[in-house]
């Protein structure tokens, strides 16, 4: 039987609120798949387990208390290495951690906070984003989940966001 992790994000929302699953169940679910392929698919710069089931054991108390801030409140995400994400490193791509103000959360990293998602990590980029394939000189490249045989390149910026997503980390 698959996980409820394997279901879109509306029928992992109504899981949660139905009580049928709990967020520490997504969390530790997630924190498998990372741990069974994360080693090598490589879609993570920068992965927190720690801070994720902290996370996940919070957001369970309030979900009981009633407390319901939308459909993506304990959903497991994973933020792009371009993106500010608080208590974590910023690289973009390049070869070394960027100065602390571009850990300065944006819109996106702010509304997703608001909403309490569950962030686990940020995941690859190619270099300042700028690139079609997803290859990266300074941190490798994310391995194509769907061949096995073959190290094709995943395509895009958001190499490992969707590497993240195909390992159901994320």
């Amino acid at each position: 039987m698959n996980h409820i992790l394997d279901a879109n994000i509306i029928k992992i929302a109504e899981a949660l609120r139905s009580g049928k699953t709990s967020c520490e169940n997504l969390i530790d679910e997630a924190i498998h798949r990372h741990a069974s392929f994360g080693a090598a698919l490589a879609a993570y710069k920068f992965w927190d387990a720690n801070s994720a089931r902290q996370s996940a054991k919070a957001i369970d108390q309030l979900m009981l208390s009633g407390y319901d801030t939308g459909a993506l409140m304990g959903i497991p995400v994973s933020v792009k290495d371009l993106y500010g994400v608080r208590g974590m490193p910023t690289f973009a791509g390049t070869p070394s951690d960027l100065p602390v103000c571009w850990r300065t959360e944006g819109p996106v990293v702010k509304a997703l906070r608001e909403s309490h998602s569950i962030i686990l990590g940020k995941t690859h980029t190619v270099e300042f984003a700028y690139g079609g394939v997803g290859t990266n000189e300074h941190w490798g490249t994310p391995v194509n989940p769907w061949d096995e045989n073959n190290h094709r390149v995943t395509g895009g910026s958001s190499s490992g966001a969707g590497v993240s997503l195909c390992q159901g980390s994320a």
